[in-house]
């Protein structure tokens, strides 16, 4: 028996067909708008970063002057930033852009104490120095002897654990060789351990402030700490204070021209400290610059020169607040 369908029927089957590809189309086509949408933004996202880092790249470049001290930065910074700000605004409009170059961000990196050069020098001398800069810091002595013995097998060339006259060093644990960047450290036996004291202790300091791994050498006592100065000349606690306090010359401001360095205001003998000081701030400088564009900031880091004007290294700091 032969059964019809009506022209209704098919229309009818029609229909629904038509209407499910219709719904697969516009859910293809939602999802591709989707895709494009997230692609579209991360795109916008890398352009922003990536002229984050341009904008930050300029305060590098101005604290390259010469003429430039550290407690102009704020100013010179917050300067430049408006003239840039006026260029960005004429040429395309857009987000707010600066860059900021903070006094404080503007350091001598010499005034630092170089742990390559006290390392790779008199162990009796590392360990004293040391020694002193880690109790001021509040760190006990137990502590301190474990790192101090930790960073020596860092850097030294054998494969022998410092104080004993068989163990072997884990490889996993030792460089064998100098620190090449400061966050190394961390990795050194004991060291979280020692951070954790200092940063119990009852005068907290930002380690990070007072160590490098760059430079000659030569700590350059217009830029240092007392607590470091004291550490690396071999000075009773507090020595260094009096001296601290008279470096800022007649302006008693901080990083400016008339800084000044009066060896007779520390203890001891200043003709025996000749290799191992300068009287300047030295030639090497820590910058830090964070570039903006509206709501994304980038942090550039560099090691530079101002005489003559040259990077000597730069990197991005990526753990930022």
């Amino acid at each position: 028996m032969k059964r019809f369908v009506s022209d209704a029927g098919v229309r009818g089957v029609a229909l629904v067909i038509v209407l499910w590809a219709v719904t697969l189309i516009s859910a293809a086509l939602i999802g591709l708008a989707a895709l494009l949408q997230r692609q579209l933004g991360q795109e916008v996202a890398g352009l922003q970063n990536s002229r984050a880092l341009l904008v930050a790249e300029s305060g590098i470049q101005m604290a390259l002057h010469p003429a430039l001290f550290p407690a102009d930065m704020d100013s010179a910074s917050q300067q430049l930033s408006g003239l840039l700000q006026q260029g960005w605004q004429m040429a395309n409009g857009g987000p707010e852009v600066r860059f900021q170059v903070r006094a404080e961000d503007f350091c001598g990196e010499e005034g630092r104490l170089n742990l390559n050069t006290l390392l790779r020098g008199d162990r009796n001398d590392s360990r004293r120095i040391l020694t002193n800069l880690f109790a001021g810091w509040g760190v006990n002595a137990t502590t301190s002897s474990a790192v101090i013995d930790a960073l020596l097998d860092w850097t030294d060339p054998d494969d022998l654990v410092t104080g004993t006259d068989e163990s072997t060093e884990d490889p996993g644990k030792v460089r064998n060789g100098l620190f090449q960047k400061l966050d190394e450290v961390e990795q050194v036996r004991g060291w979280p351990e020692l951070t954790e004291e200092i940063r119990k202790g009852p005068n907290p300091v930002d380690w990070r402030s007072k160590l490098t791994v760059f430079g000659s050498g030569r700590l350059a006592l217009l830029s240092a700490d007392a607590d470091v100065i004291e550490a690396w000349l071999d000075l009773s606690s507090g020595a260094a204070q009096n001296f601290v306090a008279n470096r800022t010359g007649p302006d008693l401001i901080p990083g400016t021209q008339d800084d000044q360095v009066n060896l007779g205001l520390l203890p001891g003998n200043s003709s025996a400290w000749t290799n191992r000081i300068t009287t300047d701030r030295g030639d090497l400088w820590r910058v830090t610059s964070t570039g903006y564009v509206g709501g994304v900031k980038r942090t550039l880091v560099a090691l530079i020169s101002r005489n003559p004007p040259l990077v000597r290294s730069r990197w991005v700091e990526e753990n930022q607040p």
